[in-house]
């Protein structure tokens, strides 16, 4: 049996009942978390476990982050040929689409390592990743789950289904591959590091049969459906030209919606819409930078859970920094509705709580959390804060501090991968100078 104690730090449990023991301890065994306590008290119990220091440092849960494009990344810097994109449809056409079109297996799993690295040095240790890549769909995931395996990142992946180029078949069928590839593995599910749900890109891309053909699959392996949805107006103007239906009553009638399914920003959601999502289970994740950047509005996030919908964070490719995402999203809030007295929980919860849950059904197993039998995925921060720090006020850290902190290590399942903030079995320039490469490469055949 493995065992291994983080001591001397100042410990907070997070979930719905976030604890705090200043001078705190965790004692993990065998990839999950057998105990938390004082540090006396666990260094006792446990003397022959291996030891790491969190003094002066924050003993966390690793972040989650409930909506990626690993395949983004190799676009930081990047030109977009020809004038700027006036909207969000220009937005795709002549920068996502372009790029997406030109990736292959090199690019994608360059764009996955580097993300996955972006992620353990954020203290990120979950990720729900959206893939795209039109010319490159059959083994794509492979090589998404190759990097995740290598920088041993928590993962739930799919390929986002589409109609725009003409191949949706193929797009269903790598989910498939992938989904009975995972389900035909040997590892016990609960113990596998990768999970997978099945992709769309959104309402204004797919047809019903499209759709149709997703959902009978995500059903097959009890999977859910990861689909961006009312992003920007134009999906709900196109779901009521071409179905007569808003977004949300499209995909509920094609039977898309459910507890391990998610629709991304709804942005652009009614009120009608937001009873079907409650009444379903499903979850919804914002990204308050992306659609900052994208222009396309700030979704209602009070008043959806106010209504009881379960309201996780992402970042949509924007970055890898969780507690930045919480930051944003708070200040939007307040700036949309022009109230200093909103979101300041709201924005907090949907992090440290709603990522937790969203994940958790997705992996069959608590994530998220420290409390004993939880998966041990912990995180030390180099944070000694000017002020005093509690339960109480814990939040006030999390938003004003925490997005400038450094963090120190990163356990996944049980195993160190992020010491004294660097990556663990993993050359660091190497891939960052191959990335760069490949980085070259990807915006020459891009026009």
């Amino acid at each position: 049996m493995t065992q291994l104690l983080i001591t001397h730090g100042r410990l907070f449990t997070l979930g719905e009942n976030n604890r705090y023991i200043p001078d705190g301890a965790v004692a993990v065994e065998d990839g999950k978390i057998a105990e938390i306590g004082t540090a006396s008290k666990l260094v006792s119990k446990y003397p022959k476990a291996k030891r790491i220091d969190a003094r002066d440092k924050l003993i966390l849960p690793g972040f989650i982050c409930a909506h990626h494009h690993f395949y983004s990344a190799l676009a930081r810097g990047m030109s977009v040929p020809g004038k700027p994109p006036r909207n969000f449809l220009e937005i795709l056409k002549k920068l996502w689409w372009k790029l997406d079109a030109a990736l292959d297996a090199k690019t994608v799993y360059y764009s996955s390592l580097v993300s996955a690295v972006d992620c353990l040095k954020h203290g990120v240790t979950t990720v729900i990743d959206h893939h795209e890549s039109q010319n490159f769909q059959l083994g794509s995931l492979d090589e998404i789950a190759r990097a995740v395996h290598e920088t041993g990142l928590r993962a739930n992946l799919c390929l986002g289904v589409s109609d725009r180029y003409g191949r949706s078949k193929e797009g269903i069928k790598e989910n498939a591959r992938f989904l009975q590839k995972l389900n035909s593995s040997h590892i016990p599910h609960p113990a596998s590091l990768v999970s997978a749900s099945v992709g769309l890109h959104a309402s204004f891309t797919v047809k019903d049969s499209t759709v149709e053909d997703c959902v009978a699959l995500a059903r097959r392996y009890q999977a859910g459906v990861h689909t961006h949805c009312a992003e920007d107006i134009s999906d709900q103007r196109d779901a009521m030209k071409k179905h007569r239906k808003t977004v949300v009553e499209r995909l509920y009638k094609l039977g898309a919606l459910g507890r391990k399914s998610i629709l991304v920003h709804c942005v652009h959601t009614k009120d009608k819409e937001l009873d079907i999502i409650r009444a379903t289970g499903t979850s919804v994740v914002h990204n308050p930078e992306s659609n900052m950047n994208n222009a396309v509005g700030a979704s209602d996030i009070l008043n959806m859970m106010r209504k009881g919908i379960r309201v996780g964070l992402g970042t949509d490719g924007m970055s890898s920094e969780m507690t930045a995402q919480a930051r944003t999203a708070y200040l939007l809030q307040r700036h949309v509705h022009c109230d200093p007295r909103v979101a300041f929980a709201e924005s907090a919860n949907m992090l440290i709580q709603n990522n937790s849950r969203i994940v958790s059904a997705l992996f069959n197993q608590r994530i998220g959390v420290l409390e004993p039998g939880a998966a041990a995925d912990i995180i030390t921060v180099d944070y000694n804060p000017p002020t005093p720090i509690s339960a109480a006020n814990f939040i006030g850290h999390l938003m004003f501090g925490l997005p400038y902190a450094k963090v120190n290590t990163v356990m996944v399942n049980g195993k160190v991968r992020l010491k004294n903030g660097k990556c663990v079995g993993l050359d660091e320039n190497e891939i960052l100078s191959k990335s760069r490469e490949q980085a070259q490469r990807l915006w020459s055949m891009i026009r």
